[in-house]
């Protein structure tokens, strides 16, 4: 006898999150490990700037990665970054 079909329902715009989600999280373990990405507070305590303005940078190009929902930082993209606007 063959196990029992579960059935899933599931509106498209959720079911879009869900696969958006999961390749960000595959994505992101291949590239960087988690505790190489910097959080808004790790970030700003780095580059001696208030959390509050790191969207600012984000906006003016600041490198960064999704992982999952929330924007993480590579602290040496973010400084050479820096480094590139200053000259």
């Amino acid at each position: 006898m063959s196990d029992p079909l579960d059935l899933i329902v599931t509106t498209k715009s959720d079911l879009r999150e869900i696969i958006r989600d999961a390749l960000a999280d595959a994505l992101s373990d291949r590239d960087t490990p988690a505790a190489d990405l910097m959080s808004f507070p790790e970030l700003g305590m780095r580059i001696r700037v208030h959390a509050r303005t790191v969207p600012n940078r984000v906006l003016h190009g600041c490198p960064h990665v999704r992982a999952r929902r929330k924007l993480r930082f590579r602290e040496l993209d973010v400084l050479r970054w820096l480094e590139e606007r200053e000259t």
